[in-house]
């Protein structure tokens, strides 16, 4: 018995002496996980032991070397994307290994063909984990911005909105700035959802979910690449909410290349490209004339973009122990018409140049075999200029349309970014330690005349009887000079626009890993955050997890993990502080101005004659306090034969400090100029940590990446977030001091997402791939466009209707009249309590995109150094051409409201030609 079980064990190591004489082993076992710098596990590396034996991590990065002779060994592992690791043991050794990979330096010598590699779930890790690399990431969009999009849907994953994952690239945070993805072809691998509980993480999980992408050194050899893609208006689908035809596509080509600086010790890579995007902005409004007839406004107004994209990337090896990179990336994007579409009119947009250069400046060290050091500085160079396409006074129409300029105006922003990531990596024979420090620098100089043009609001009233008056019914009595005509209010700020922001924020951390047994894994981990502007101190985040895998083959993996998280204030948010002090720059207020000035307040029109003005400025609490997260998780994850895997997770939440604003300086009665706690006539806005929440979150997904022919992942997510400050520090309160009807979902969060991906490889060398992803019940607010408290903020909720109220359909003058809606007759005023906030539910959206792809080897030397080759695809994303609601209408009593009236693109396809050598 015991000679059969050495021998099976013999041959499930591939290759071992004693599989040829098929003795006992003598020796022992060497077990342990493969492992990047994040401590993630690796799949498909390749471990050789004394250059013989041969063994490949499995899809959580773990490999077993079964019978091993006593004594000293040497294991040799290599892993694409990453640097060689030489690792010397002595057998027996009685903890599992852990082999801490680095990313690959300019050591490489060999160019390592991209194989396909399971999607990963580390052992630390919670919910629904992905590294996605070889065929796999080939299969993904090669636009950065497609690839982005597509990350982001997987993301979702962890139960956050897909366009609030973080994203890292080579372990440079996005942070506030704009992201953008660096070419595909220089992407060595992703990873998606790693473990959300490690210490050297802020954000929680089910907020928006982690993106990070670690980029391929240059080669050894010269090697390049020319491409081109094409999308023309007669492959893609009309906007949904277009009327007509319009110059739809993408036309998208650059270069890449990649070689040596000298013969060793330094390579490079660089890439530039163009993309000349003719895409549109789709109006969909209700215009009114001043007889009352209302009619739709449906117009298409072309939005095309022209941007360039370059990166470049050097590494050189100062020596044997140390690897010195730099990388630019540079990103440059014009635009018409941007903040033109569904109820915003083509005056309201303007002409936006923005630009983007980041310096990340990479060193990394091997101290001695067990402790590696990782230093990182960047830099981040971004900006933006607009200029409106109109200046006059802007005109808000409750739920009808938005007219008149940009309430942005000349503005313009530069902003530079200064990020320092120091790690240190320990190992020991049962730890792996990470300890890291991350301070960020942030200086913003804005140019901001942000609503110095002024802002009419028709949101609608009520007549001496209590008649109820719409937005649009207020609009054309202002159009006719009729009574009842008057603005809701008229808005401006004066001043001086210009503004310097200036922010710090720092976070050490220290994650342990600590192997207790076989098959018994421990982490914990302690994370201190602070911040200047505003002041938080008190940001203290624990966590802890375990996992452990019940049975000897590790199939079963069960985990828990328990933290604290907190929140961020971020630089824009206090320049929106600042903006509003009431010195520098003066908001001002009049309700119902008696003078209505459409073009432009002049001596002669002015809507601030003979009203009393009231004024807004913005402040912070006393003692201001973080948002924090108490975030508990269990889950699971079993391997079946054939490598099928299924996994499921659930978290439940606590929040606390939720940060929102309210207006301590309300009117008592309800009027604008009635009385005050401080003052007369004085909106005081302050920011506060009053919020409270909870959450409850559940996910599955399945996944094989195994099979020969398909490989697919596929999963779901039930995200429920309650609180009462909708992760906004700006969202304010129905009624100060009322909390009622204001725990609720958060904006914009889907009560489900589901996600997948697969690839099909066909006959003829073929290769199909599918990404799907799909949010369901997304949360939006109804609201009346009134102001009935007085308190400056039009976000009033309708009231249920008294017993016998007529509706307005037929009784439009009764004092109140409903509407009969989903939730019941509601009126905007004089009824019986109020809606809850944010009970809108908007459709399903769902995208489904496709590749069909294929390369042909133009070299029929197998053994050339310089392989030629030609890939052809055939690219469509929302290939189904679902309509994907954006905005449905959600001012009670207007023409839109319950209406559909914006979406996301329809179906796009785009042919491409890739030539590499």
């Amino acid at each position: 018995m015991k000679r059969f079980l050495a021998a099976a064990a013999c041959l499930a190591a591939l290759a071992h002496p004693c599989a040829q004489s098929q003795a006992p082993c003598s020796g022992a076992a060497i077990t342990g996980t493969v492992r990047d710098s994040t401590l993630a596990g690796v799949p498909g590396a390749t471990l050789v032991l004394d250059g013989s034996l041969s063994q490949t991590s499995d899809s959580a990065g773990q490999f077993r070397f079964p019978c091993v002779a006593r004594g000293p060994h040497h294991i040799f592992t290599t892993a694409q994307g990453f640097a060689k690791h030489d690792l010397s043991v002595t057998v027996p050794h009685s903890a599992p290994l852990d082999v801490v990979l680095q990313l690959a330096s300019v050591q490489t010598d060999v160019e390592v063909k991209d194989s396909d590699q399971a999607a990963a779930t580390s052992p630390t890790a919670a919910g629904p984990s992905q590294t996605i690399s070889g065929n796999r990431l080939q299969s993904l969009a090669d636009d950065p911005d497609d690839l982005l999009l597509e990350l982001q849907q997987m993301a979702a994953a962890a139960g956050g909105s897909p366009s609030a994952a973080t994203v890292a690239v080579d372990g440079f945070d996005s942070g506030e700035g704009t992201t953008h993805l660096p070419p595909k072809s220089s992407i060595a691998y992703i990873k998606v959802n790693p473990d959300l509980f490690s210490a050297e993480y802020r954000e929680p999980p089910f907020s928006g979910g982690r993106i990070e992408v670690y980029t391929k050194p240059g080669q050894s050899t010269f090697h390049g690449a020319l491409f081109a893609t094409n999308s023309s208006s007669w492959m893609n689908a009309r906007d949904p909410f277009s009327t007509g035809s319009s110059p739809l596509g993408k036309q998208r080509y650059g270069f890449e290349l990649t070689g040596p600086v000298r013969k060793k010790g330094a390579d490079f890579f660089t890439a530039l490209e163009h993309r000349s995007i003719a895409n549109d902005a789709v109006v969909n409004a209700i215009s009114v004339n001043a007889a009352g007839v209302e009619s739709p406004i449906l117009q298409t107004v072309p939005a095309p973009q022209q941007l360039w994209i370059g990166n470049a990337k050097v590494d050189w090896q100062l020596g044997p122990k140390n690897t010195f990179i730099v990388s630019v990336d540079t990103f440059n994007n014009d635009l018409r018409n941007s903040g033109v579409g569904g109820l915003f009119l083509p005056d309201n947009g303007y002409e936006a140049s923005r630009y983007d250069t980041n310096i990340h400046i990479t060193d990394v060290t091997t101290v001695s075999p067990k402790i590696m050091h990782e230093a990182r500085f960047g830099i981040e160079l971004e900006g933006f200029a607009n200029t409106p396409n109109s200046t006059a006074p802007q005109v808000q129409v409750a739920g009808a349309f938005t007219s008149g300029g940009g309430s942005q105006g000349n503005s313009r922003e530069a902003e530079h970014w200064f990020t320092i990531i120091d790690d240190a990596i320990i190992q020991t024979k049962s730890h792996l330690i990470k300890v890291g420090i991350q301070p960020e620098f942030i200086s913003i100089l804005q140019h901001f005349p942000t609503n110095f043009n002024g802002t009419y609001v028709f949101g609608g009233g009520v007549t001496s009887t209590g008649a109820a008056l719409t937005g649009i019914q207020q609009y054309v009595n202002a159009l006719n000079g009729a009574p009842y005509g008057a603005p809701t209010t008229f808005s401006n700020v004066a001043g001086n626009p210009d503004l310097t922001v200036f922010a710090f924020r720092n976070a050490i951390y220290y994650q342990d890993d600590w192997k207790l047994a076989n098959r018994l894994h421990f982490a914990y981990g302690l994370r201190y955050y602070t911040q200047i502007n505003p002041t938080v101190l008190n940001a203290l985040n624990p966590r802890f997890g375990v996992a452990w895998s019940p049975d000897q083959k590790s199939t079963w993996t069960l985990h828990a993990h328990a933290g604290m998280f907190s929140g961020q204030i971020t630089a824009h948010n206090w320049s929106q502080i600042l903006f509003s002090d009431g010195a520098q720059r003066v908001t001002s207020s009049v309700y119902n101005p008696s003078t209505y000035c459409p073009g432009g307040i002049t001596s002669s029109c002015t809507p601030f004659t003979g009203a009393t003005v009231i004024h807004s400025i913005r402040t912070v609490a006393p003692n201001f306090s973080d948002m924090s997260y108490a975030i508990e998780n269990v889950g699971f994850s079993k391997t079946f034969p054939k490598g099928f895997t299924l996994s499921g997770d659930y978290y439940i939440a606590q929040i606390w400090h939720g940060t929102r604003t309210e207006n301590i300086n309300s009117p008592t009665n309800g009027s604008p100029t009635g009385p005050r706690p401080f003052g007369p006539n004085l909106n005081i806005l302050q920011m506060q940590g009053t919020g409270r929440g909870y959450a409850n979150v559940q996910s599955m997904g399945i996944s094989q990446q195994s099979l020969k022919r398909v490989q697919f992942f596929a999963g779901a997510v039930r995200v429920v977030v309650i609180d009462d400050a909708d992760n906004n520090p700006f969202f304010t309160p129905q009624t100060t001091g009322v909390n009622t009807g204001e725990y609720a979902r958060r904006d914009n969060q889907g009560l489900w997402q589901i996600f997948g991906n697969a690839t099909v490889n066909l006959p003829a060398k073929l290769a199909l791939s599918a990404n799907y992803s799909g949010t369901g019940l997304q949360a939006y607010n109804i609201t009346t466009g009134f102001d009935n408290n007085g308190d400056g903020d039009f976000n009033d909720r309708p009231q249920y209707a008294p017993a016998g109220t007529p509706l307005c359909s037929v009784n439009p003058n009764a004092s109140p009249c409903g509407y009969a809606t989903s939730w019941g007759e509601l009126v905007t005023s004089g009824g019986i309590g109020s809606l809850s906030r944010d009970k809108g539910d908007l459709p399903w959206t769902f995208y489904l995109d496709t590749n069909l792809q294929r390369t042909f080897n133009l070299t029929h030397n197998l053994k050339a150094e310089h392989q030629q080759t030609l890939t052809v695809n055939l690219r469509s994303s929302n290939v189904l051409n679902h309509l994907n609601v954006t905005s449905v209408g959600g001012v009670l009593g207007s023409p839109l409201f319950g209406v559909p009236y914006a979406a996301d693109n329809g179906r796009r396809i785009e042919a491409g030609l890739r030539y590499s050598y």
